[in-house]
């Protein structure tokens, strides 16, 4: 079980994360829209922000899994998804251009063609 005082700032980082996933895929749009994103650092910019912010969330959820005493990441996600309805698959995705320790599941984008490369790009250059 996770303590209730956990709750609501485990699921403020799971929405952190889908809203960063959010953000990245109209980034992405965007971008793949522009005249030659991948030489304009203004094209890359907000993709490279929406992976910096989705990346903090994620070490936000798996810090709040960890002062909440849960077993793991994965058993929290399956907790909050039986218990609360909540989905946190986009909080255990591994991130292209960053690790964060328990995000063990496969990046949900694909990742072909000119969005791979900007996603790759952007990383490069906007992750730290």
């Amino acid at each position: 079980m996770l303590p209730d005082e956990s709750i609501d700032e485990i699921k403020a980082a799971v929405q952190a994360c889908d809203d960063a996933r959010a953000a990245l895929v109209d980034a992405l749009d965007d971008a793949d829209a522009a005249d030659d994103a991948l030489a304009d650092s203004a094209a890359l910019e907000p993709v490279g922000q929406a992976l910096a912010d989705w990346r903090d969330a994620q070490a936000r959820f798996m810090a709040a899994v960890d002062a909440a005493d849960a077993s793991d990441p994965a058993t929290t996600a399956l907790l909050l998804k039986t218990n609360h309805g909540v989905d946190a698959s986009n909080a255990r995705c591994g991130i292209p251009g960053t690790d964060v320790e328990g995000a063990d599941q496969p990046f949900p984008l694909d990742l072909t063609g000119a969005k791979g490369m900007l996603v790759t790009q952007a990383a490069t250059e906007h992750l730290d």
